[in-house]
């Protein structure tokens, strides 16, 4: 297994009611649509967790939205924790990719949203990385849950990667394998999986009865 220094980035935000989960809210409400992204949040961190303690040389760092560092502290306990800096998502993905990868030789960023990353799939990010200079995890709404960058390219590069991009619609994925290509870079895609943003996702959530 790959035994460089790597680093895994989550993304995620504060689980204020109203300002998570919005796509729920119509279904289940504020307080529960928040309640669920505690749960995905938790779920998260335990796989994190885990993965570092089987991957050596493995760290995890948070990249919070939505509230200070005491409040993120409050909430999931000490840890690393960063806000996101940026004008939109990509600029604020881009970023953490790029400060990290000054100091590690391969970064992988999650989101909260998708259940079903276990660590055998980031060792497997991890190990694509050492041929390619992207992996990618696509999901079934036409995102992806995961992206994987290795110090081997500029950080203009990474930037071309997340400029212009739709964020929030069907077309993440197809638009960025376009700019990959585009850009000539080495990609591998992942399995693809569900991430739980609409109530019928929830089908694919709670099977994993370790979600507290």
């Amino acid at each position: 297994m790959p035994s460089d220094r790597s680093l895994v980035i989550l993304f995620t935000r504060y689980p204020r009611p109203g300002k998570c989960k919005t796509r729920l809210i119509p279904k289940l409400g504020k307080e529960a649509a928040a309640q669920i992204h505690k749960q995905l949040v938790s779920h998260c961190i335990k796989t994190l967790e885990k993965f570092i303690i089987c991957e050596q040389g493995a760290t995890y760092h948070t990249y919070h939205h939505g509230a200070s560092e005491e409040q993120m502290q409050e909430w999931l306990g000490i840890q690393r924790y960063t806000a996101q800096q940026g004008n939109d998502l990509g600029e604020r993905m881009a970023n953490a990719l790029i400060d990290n990868l000054q100091t590690t030789d391969k970064c992988l960023l999650i989101g909260s949203d998708c259940p079903d990353i276990d660590p055998a799939l980031l060792q497997e990010a991890l190990l694509k990385l050492q041929t390619n200079d992207l992996v990618l995890g696509p999901a079934y709404d036409g995102g992806y849950y995961l992206i994987g960058i290795n110090c081997s390219l500029m950080k203009t590069t990474i930037r071309g990667v997340f400029s212009d991009i739709p964020w929030g619609s069907d077309k993440v994925l197809s638009t960025t394998i376009l700019r990959l290509e585009k850009l000539n870079i080495r990609y591998h895609l992942l399995k693809k999986l569900h991430d739980i943003d609409i109530p019928d996702d929830l089908n694919y959530f709670h099977h994993h009865s370790n979600a507290q």
